[in-house]
């Protein structure tokens, strides 16, 4: 009886070791769902908002400069502000259209989440009533366009996964949450 025991145990441990490291290395959802490491601000911190790249030449690609470290690259938020408006479809998610630039450099998957770094607060993104909370960029993708969405004002930030990097970028959002009258 032992003798069953312990292969069978054997086998379970080695099975379980082997899902992860093939996730892992085809690029799979995964791979890329690491914990969150965003920090948190007091409320009324200044909000360290993330800079451009200087070192792409954003121009060669006919996009805007996008901010952070790379390889994945959020366009759009000028000098690290997104300018919230309302939605258009209602509800309670405002938003601004993000264009998502991956550097060629890079052709793996990408993932990104985010939240509020100075007080409660999602991110979401994509358009609906109820946006998602994750953004997956495929393998091989080089531009994705999408809209962030916020329920408030604040400091927040974008945390960016990929096969062998994870990058954070803060932002402040801006604008109008609630509809005009």
């Amino acid at each position: 009886m032992r003798r069953l025991a312990f292969p069978m145990v054997g086998v379970a441990a080695v099975a379980a070791a082997l899902v992860p490291a093939a996730a892992a290395s085809g690029g799979g959802r995964t791979a890329l769902q690491r914990p969150l490491h965003l920090p948190r601000l007091a409320p009324g911190a200044a909000c360290p908002v993330s800079h451009a790249d200087r070192s792409v030449r954003f121009d060669r690609f006919g996009i805007a400069r996008g901010i952070g470290p790379g390889p994945a690259y959020p366009i759009g938020l000028a000098h690290g502000v997104l300018v919230l408006v309302p939605s258009p479809e209602g509800g309670i998610w405002a938003g601004q259209k993000v264009l998502w630039f991956v550097h060629p450099r890079y052709s793996g998957p990408v993932l990104v989440r985010g939240r509020r770094l100075d007080g409660p607060g999602l991110v979401r993104f994509g358009r609906g009533v109820v946006p998602a909370a994750e953004l997956h960029l495929p393998a091989g993708t080089r531009e994705q366009p999408s809209f962030t969405r916020l329920r408030s004002l604040g400091c927040y930030a974008y945390q960016i996964d990929g096969l062998g990097f994870s990058r954070v970028i803060v932002f402040r959002a801006t604008g109008r949450i609630e509809p005009a009258p």
